[in-house]
C-alpha cells in the first residue's frame, strides 16, 4: 500500500513539475520578447545618433528621403537642421538642439543597456530553475523505470 501512496505522490510532484516548467517556459518566452525589443530600440536609437550627428554639420536646406511606413517614402526638404523633435515618452514630444537629442539618446542607450543586463540575469535564473525542474523530473522518472 505504501508504494502505491509513493506513486501517487511522485505523479502529483510531476504535475506540479510540470506546471513550474510551462509557467518557467511562458516566462521565459516573454522576458526573451522583452530583450528583443530592447535590442531593436537600441539599434533605432544608435542609427538616430549617426542620422543626428550627420545633420549637425549641415547648413541650410538639406534634401532628404522621409519614411512614411509601411515602406512608403517621400521626397522632403529639412530646413532646420539645429532642432530636432524627440519623444520623450507617453506620446509626448519636444523640440531639441541637436547636442541635446544626442545626449537624450545615449542615456536612453544607457537606460537601455541596464534593462538588457537585468533581463538577461533573469533569463539566466530562469534557465537554472528549469533545469533543476527537469532534472527532478528525470530523476523521478529514473525511479519509476528502476521498480
Amino acid at each position: 500500500m505504501a508504494s502505491n501512496t509513493d506513486q501517487a505522490s511522485l505523479e502529483q510532484e510531476v504535475r506540479s513539475l510540470q506546471a513550474y516548467a510551462n509557467e518557467y517556459s511562458q516566462q521565459l518566452e516573454l522576458l526573451t520578447q522583452q530583450l528583443r525589443f530592447i535590442e531593436s530600440a537600441r539599434g533605432e536609437a544608435l542609427a538616430s545618433i549617426e542620422s543626428l550627428e550627420a545633420f549637425s554639420g549641415l547648413e541650410g536646406d538639406v534634401p532628404t528621403l522621409l519614411n512614411l511606413g509601411g515602406g512608403v517614402s517621400v521626397h522632403a526638404t529639412v530646413t532646420d537642421t539645429k532642432k530636432i523633435m524627440v519623444g520623450i515618452g507617453a506620446g509626448i514630444t519636444v523640440e531639441k538642439p541637436v547636442e541635446e537629442a544626442i545626449t537624450f539618446l545615449r542615456d536612453r542607450i544607457t537606460e537601455m543597456d541596464a534593462s538588457a543586463k537585468r533581463l538577461t540575469e533573469s533569463l539566466g535564473k530562469l534557465q537554472e530553475q528549469m533545469r533543476t525542474v527537469e532534472q527532478r523530473m528525470q530523476e523521478i522518472y529514473s525511479q519509476t523505470q528502476h521498480r
